[in-house]
């Protein structure tokens, strides 16, 4: 589950708090939800394990990725503060295809796929914006598959800056380059096209 909130309005924390501040009930049950932190390199959620929790980004950043039976990484998608991430669309409790592990020191609000059920029923009046979330995800996967089938790798590389930008400062670039589906000597080679990166010094 992948929830940006730059353009999922529901999902930004003044929406998210107006939504949970709407019910005092809701509201306290919200503020009871444990708060993890997680140290740089820590798997939240491992592929295939199944997925029983989401979580909300408070601080941090984390990175969704596949491993293949090779041993070899390619990551999905990244995603910062504000950002929920889960290992299968909530609360459907299903094997995670891809593993979530935290880039930096992360901080994020758990929230058990049960506890989100029973929200669902005691509240019915968020399953609506709930649905707006879940079909932003839905969007943002199509995008992201046109891209990689359709966009060569600079004008990927472009996109992902265009979106990601507020990220990208804070991620190793190997990183990046296994997102855009290329080797790390093509993006730097692109990143010299425009002007980011002088290849001789490796910077």
């Amino acid at each position: 589950m992948n929830v940006s909130t730059s353009a999922c309005t529901v999902c930004r924390p003044p929406a998210l708090e107006a939504l949970v501040q709407s019910e005092p009930a809701l509201a306290a049950l919200w503020q009871a939800l444990p708060v993890r932190q997680f140290g740089a390199g820590t798997l939240l959620q491992q592929a295939g394990e199944t997925s029983t929790r989401c979580w909300q980004v408070r601080s941090g950043v984390v990175r969704l990725f596949y491993l293949n039976d090779q041993g070899t990484e390619r990551n999905r998608s990244f995603h910062g503060t504000g950002n929920w991430v889960a290992g299968s669309l909530p609360p459907q409790v299903l094997p995670s295809p891809y593993a979530i592990e935290s880039l930096s020191m992360v901080e994020a609000v758990e929230l058990p796929y049960a506890t989100l059920e029973q929200c669902l029923r005691t509240f019915p009046h968020i399953g609506t914006p709930l649905q707006e979330a879940l079909g932003y995800v839905f969007q943002q996967h199509a995008l992201r598959e046109a891209e990689l089938l359709s966009h060569p790798p600079e004008v990927r590389y472009q996109s992902f800056l265009a979106t990601h930008g507020d990220l990208a400062p804070h991620l190793p670039q190997h990183h990046v380059a296994s997102y855009l589906g290329i080797s790390p000597v093509s993006l730097s080679r692109i990143r010299s096209r425009l002007g980011m990166i002088d290849v001789a010094n490796g910077r």
